[in-house]
C-alpha cells in the first residue's frame, strides 16, 4: 500500500514540423475526438489570451533585462487536462488562472478542441515551406495499476484526443521517463530532448499528461540571406551590441501605432500565422510590457492594417527552460500545489494527488527563411511534503508573438533584449 500521495503529471503540447516524422512512437488507438463547436471558440481564444498574459508578466519579471520565450498556449492545455480532474477549491482556483469561460462547465473544454482541430485542419498538413506545418499531440501516461474514473478518461479522449498510455512507473520508472522524452523529442523535431529531467519521475508517479507543439514556417516574404549585414543593436540600458540584421523586401503587412509604441504582423507563407512584433517609440520595453494584458494582446492582434513597410530585423535563436509552480502559485492557484488539493476525480484508485511543479521548455529560431518553434510542459504532482509605408528597423529590445490570425490565439510569445544570446545565464 502507498501510503504517500500520488504523482499526476502533465506536459502540454508542442506542435510538429516539416522535418518531423509523422507521429512516430504513436501510442494506443487514437480515441474519437468530439465535434468542434463553433460557438465556444472565440471564448477559449480570450481564455487563452488572459492566461497567456498573466503567465508571461510572472516569467518575465522572473527574467529582468534578459531574453524570455515561452508558449503559454501549450501551458495552457496541460493545465486544462489537469483542471479535468479537479475539484472543489483546486478546480476553482484553476479556472481562474486559467480564464475558464462561464457557467458552462465543458466550455473551457469545448472551446480548446474546436480551436485544437481548427488548427489541424489548417495546419496538420503543411510541409514547413510552402505551407505552415503546426501539430499539436496529447497524450496520458499511467501507471500500470491506475484505475482512471470515466469522466476524467472520457474528457481527455473526447476534447483533447489523449487516450491512457500504461506505462511501469511503478517498476522501471527510468525506463517510463525515457519513453515519454522520446515521444517529446519526436513531436518536436528533437528540440525538446530531455522534458523531464532524471529526478522527475520516480516509483511513486501514477499519472502523466503529455501535450507537445511544433511549428516550422517559411516567411511570406522571405529575406534576402547576402542582404543581412552587421548593424548595432541598442539595449534597454543603453550598451550596443553588433548583431546580423536581415532586411526584408518592401512589402505588404500589418502596421499598428498605439500610446508609445508600434508594431508590424509579419506573415508566414499562406497569411494566415504571422509573428507580431512590438517595439516601444519612446522609453523602454518594461513600460509596453506593464500594459499587456489579455484584452490588449486581443486588440493588437486583430488591429493590424495592411500597409507596405520595410522591415529590418535581427536573426535570433533563443531557448529557455522554466519552472513554473512558484509561478501559478502566485496567479491564484495555490491549493494545486498542497495536501489541500483536491484530484479525486482523476483517479479510483489514487485520491490523494497535487502538484509538485510545472516545468516548461521553449525553443525558437528566426533566420531569414522562417521560423522553427517547438515546447512543451509538464505539469508534476507529487507527495506532498511538509507543508504608411513606415520603416519598421527592430535595433531595440522587442516582444513578439506568433499566433493564429483566423482564432486570434497566440502560439509562441518572447521578447529579445539581446539577439546574440542563445539561452539563460
Amino acid at each position: 500500500m502507498v501510503s504517500r500521495r500520488s504523482i499526476l503529471r502533465a506536459v502540454p503540447a508542442v506542435a510538429a514540423v516539416a522535418a518531423l516524422p509523422d507521429l512516430p512512437r504513436r501510442l494506443t488507438a487514437d480515441p474519437v475526438r468530439l465535434p468542434p463547436d463553433p460557438a465556444t471558440m472565440a471564448a477559449a481564444a480570450g481564455a487563452v489570451r488572459g492566461f497567456t498574459a498573466d503567465l508571461y508578466h510572472t516569467l518575465a519579471s522572473s527574467h529582468p533585462g534578459g531574453n524570455v520565450v515561452c508558449a503559454p498556449y501549450s501551458v495552457g492545455l496541460a493545465l486544462a487536462m489537469t483542471r479535468a480532474g479537479a475539484g472543489s477549491t483546486t478546480a476553482d482556483e484553476m479556472d481562474a488562472v486559467l480564464h475558464a469561460p462561464h457557467p458552462r462547465p465543458d466550455a473551457l473544454h469545448s472551446g480548446l478542441n474546436t480551436v485544437d482541430q481548427s488548427l489541424a485542419g489548417r495546419f496538420a498538413d503543411g510541409d514547413g515551406t510552402k505551407k505552415p506545418r503546426l501539430i499539436t499531440a496529447n497524450a496520458l501516461w499511467t501507471r500500470l495499476d491506475l484505475g482512471l474514473r470515466p469522466g476524467f478518461g472520457d474528457t481527455l479522449a473526447g476534447y483533447y484526443g489523449a487516450a491512457p498510455h500504461p506505462v511501469d512507473f511503478g517498476g522501471a520508472p527510468e525506463s517510463a521517463r525515457q519513453e515519454i522524452n522520446a515521444w517529446v523529442s519526436d513531436r518536436t523535431n528533437a528540440k525538446i530532448e530531455e522534458l523531464l529531467g532524471s529526478d522527475s519521475v520516480s516509483s511513486d508517479t501514477r499519472l502523466i499528461l503529455t501535450n507537445t507543439v511544433y511549428l516550422m514556417a517559411a516567411w511570406r516574404y522571405p529575406f534576402t540571406a547576402r542582404a543581412t549585414a552587421v548593424e548595432p543593436f541598442t539595449r534597454d540600458d543603453g550598451s550596443v551590441v553588433d548583431v546580423p540584421m536581415m532586411r526584408g523586401p518592401f512589402d505588404r503587412m500589418g502596421y499598428l501605432e498605439g500610446d508609445g509604441w508600434r508594431a508590424v504582423d509579419v506573415p508566414y507563407e499562406g497569411g494566415a500565422l504571422a509573428m507580431a512584433i512590438v517595439m516601444p517609440t519612446s522609453g523602454d520595453l518594461a513600460a509596453v510590457e506593464a500594459n499587456l494584458d489579455g484584452t490588449g494582446l486581443g486588440a493588437l492582434l486583430t488591429g493590424f492594417q495592411t500597409t507596405d513597410v520595410q522591415l529590418r530585423m535581427p536573426r535570433w535563436t533563443f531557448r529557455l527552460p522554466a519552472e513554473l509552480g512558484v509561478a501559478l502559485s502566485g496567479l491564484g492557484m495555490p491549493t494545486a500545489f498542497t495536501p489541500q488539493a483536491d484530484f479525486t476525480p482523476m483517479s479510483t484508485t489514487d485520491p490523494d494527488l497535487c502538484i509538485d511543479d510545472v516545468v516548461h521548455e521553449t525553443f525558437i529560431a528566426v533566420d531569414e527563411k522562417g521560423t522553427e518553434a517547438a515546447a512543451a510542459t509538464a505539469v508534476i504532482i507529487r507527495p506532498p511534503s511538509i507543508p504608411q509605408g513606415p520603416q519598421f528597423f527592430v535595433n531595440r529590445p522587442f516582444l513578439y508573438v506568433i499566433h493564429d490570425r483566423l482564432t486570434g490565439i497566440p502560439l509562441f510569445l518572447g521578447r529579445v533584449h539581446d539577439p546574440l544570446v542563445t539561452g539563460p545565464a
